[in-house]
């Protein structure tokens, strides 16, 4: 495992280049400090590589992926309610992604700071706004470009020191923060590099555009895993990269149209191997390991929509539980509106059910009371919330059988 930066690290020059940086460090007793230093540029996309040659070589790990990804894409068509189960992955996602980044907030506590962000533990207020990022990009009609990154990252970064939704103007590195700049464990380009990077990339992610250069295809899912490499590889903002990047990863497919429903996750499966994550990003960058790299993301393409998968049965047994419950009742479209909400966001409050449902306080005070004496809902700990009640059973269910 590399753990400085050296230009001896760097085997494979067809990669990137090494240019020289400077670094501004401040000190213990406030005043600053230049270092100089090397950071890397990535190439523009794609490496060259025979794409016929390496299509063969992922043959079986490209091929269980995309089967894998189509199961998952069935199975949220077949519901009556996709929203559902989309807004359950995509908590859950945002949840591990967060976690990569050593942020950690409970599914209990991200619902509860969506109802009511106010009273929430910061980490929950954070993957919250993970979790809406990804919702950004998803909603809005530009495709992907350093516009809609740059607008997913100011609903990501509310930080004004971090600079929301603008590329960086700094030099960033990667490693301790306690071990500083001079034992860096990558460099990413200076800041006058990013914009022409970021270009670049943009052109690759959209080889259908009008002004893009016609270039040899790879599979779709090989171009995924090369542009994930290429943005994190540029590092183009302050905070957030590694958070933003894989949101991209969820985002990206359904821009593209390889993908109808946004299913495509890897952080949940990355989680456990944050260090070979990590570690595979290196390699492409220091000796030039696509294929290495390719292999590991489509592995983890499958693997993930394999537990969401498993984790989809359950959230959609749970789901179809408690319409036929509401059914019985009388209004009981309203009560179906509330169900649907509540697997979107298992936490609601009075006024937000009355939102939901287009009913005033007291009948929705009802519909929650029903709801209570049927243990879909209890109340949320009196001394931390106010008023917010949760469902315990779809928050078990988002974190799926037989995980803690």
């Amino acid at each position: 495992m590399v753990e400085i930066m050296r230009d001896s690290d760097f085997q494979d020059r067809t990669t990137g280049e090494l240019v020289r940086t400077v670094f501004v460090e401040r000190t213990q007793d406030g005043s600053s400090r230049t270092i100089n230093g090397l950071a890397f540029v990535p190439r523009p996309l794609p490496p060259g590589l025979d794409p016929v040659t390496l299509t063969g070589k992922l043959y079986d790990v490209l091929d269980a992926a995309k089967t894998s990804l189509l199961r998952l894409e069935a199975k949220v068509e077949s519901l009556p309610s996709k929203t559902a189960l989309l807004a359950s992955m995509r908590a859950r996602e945002a949840q591990s992604s967060s976690k990569i980044e050593n942020t950690v907030a409970t599914l209990r506590d991200i619902a509860m700071a969506a109802a009511e962000a106010e009273r929430a533990p910061s980490e929950a207020v954070e993957v919250l706004r993970n979790r809406r990022a990804i919702e950004a990009g998803l909603r809005s009609k530009l495709p992907v470009s350093i516009r809609l990154v740059c607008e997913m990252h100011a609903v990501l970064i509310d930080a004004p020191g971090k600079r929301p939704g603008t590329l960086r103007d700094i030099q960033a590195y990667i490693g301790d923060e306690e071990r500083g700049f001079g034992r860096a464990r990558f460099v990413p380009p200076p800041p006058d590099r990013i914009g022409e990077c970021m270009k670049q990339w943009e052109l690759f992610v959209n080889p259908g555009a009008l002004n893009a250069p016609r270039r040899p295809r790879l599979p779709d899912l090989v171009e995924l895993a090369f542009a994930h490499y290429q943005f994190e590889a540029i590092h183009p903002f302050s905070d957030g990269n590694g958070r933003l990047g894989r949101a991209l990863v969820n985002v990206t497919p359904v821009k593209n149209g390889l993908l109808r429903q946004p299913v495509c996750n890897i952080s949940d499966w990355v989680h456990e191997r944050r260090q070979e994550y990590y570690d595979g990003l290196l390699r492409v960058s220091t000796h030039g390991d696509w294929e290495g790299w390719a292999r590991f993301f489509c592995l983890a393409l499958k693997e993930q929509a394999e537990q969401d998968l498993r984790r989809a049965d359950h959230v959609a047994g749970l789901h179809e539980r408690y319409m036929l419950l509401v059914t019985r009742r009388r209004n009981s479209i309203m009560l179906t509106k509330l169900i649907d909400r509540l697997f979107e966001n298992p936490a609601v409050t009075v006024t937000g059910a009355a939102s939901v449902m287009g009913v005033s306080y007291t009948a929705a005070k009802r519909h929650i009371d029903y709801l209570l004496a049927r243990r879909v809902l209890r109340p949320a700990d009196a001394r931390e919330y106010a008023k917010v009640f949760i469902a315990p059973e779809i928050i078990r269910a988002i974190r799926g059988p037989g995980e803690d």
